[in-house]
């Protein structure tokens, strides 16, 4: 009678499953890696797409009033100045709100960036323009909307005529707008933010007339004479 032999089943030896352990945890921190990385990836064009919706709502904003300045005069003073300023790093100009925001009606503006700590913000601070008065205009932070945060810098430039003119006079870009009398035709925003990132760069034409805001008007001199 012939006898079968039966062979068990050998098991893994503590090598082997050494390796294996150390295979796994070596697939695992690959996989986390990869998840990880997407994760900051999904996240950084999220908050990329965030920051240009945010741009896009903040230059819609700002071309909407410059597009609609007001050429609101001073009549108390001589010449009627216009309630205009424009310097390389701020602007004041006038423009309306409709009547369900503050109430509506005629507002003064300055648009600048102001340093917080160890941040700058673009702010636009506003206040009711008083046109019998011979005083500056009189901005306090209590009335200060925050545009965007961690900006270094705003520059302005201005393109128009200014001062006395003649039929060969051409319109040109400046750093600063100091004509009292017209408005510029074109102003330009760049914003530089202090990652060293930069906004479009942002040209709105103006649709009022230079001499706006005049009813007396005189060419020559390129002055106001009555309102």
């Amino acid at each position: 009678m012939r006898r079968s032999s039966c062979h068990g089943s050998q098991g893994f030896t503590l090598v082997e499953l050494i390796v294996a352990l150390l295979l796994l945890s070596l697939i695992s921190a690959t996989l986390f890696g990869v998840f990880r990385t997407a994760g900051r990836s999904v996240e950084a064009g999220e908050q990329r797409t965030d920051d240009a919706a945010s741009i896009r709502l903040v230059e819609d904003f700002l071309r909407a009033q410059w597009e609609n300045a007001h050429p609101l005069r001073q009549r108390k003073m001589l010449e009627y100045p216009l309630i205009f300023e424009g310097s390389r790093d701020q602007l004041i100009y006038v423009s309306a709100l409709p009547p369900r925001v503050l109430g509506g009606g005629l507002w003064a503006w300055r648009l600048h960036v102001v340093r917080e700590g160890q941040h700058g913000k673009l702010v636009l601070e506003n206040t009711i323009p008083d046109t019998g008065s011979q005083a500056k205009l009189n901005f306090s932070a209590d009335k200060r909307s925050v545009l965007a945060d961690r900006v270094k810098s705003v520059t302005f430039q201005y393109y128009g005529i200014t001062g006395e003119t003649t039929i060969k006079t051409m319109p040109k870009w400046s750093n600063a707008w100091d004509d009292s009398q017209r408005l510029p035709q074109i102003i330009r925003m760049d914003v530089t933010l202090e990652d060293g990132s930069q906004w479009p760069t942002l040209y709105v034409e103006m649709r009022k007339g230079m001499e706006a805001g005049c009813r007396q008007w005189n060419e020559v001199a390129g002055k106001c004479a009555g309102v």
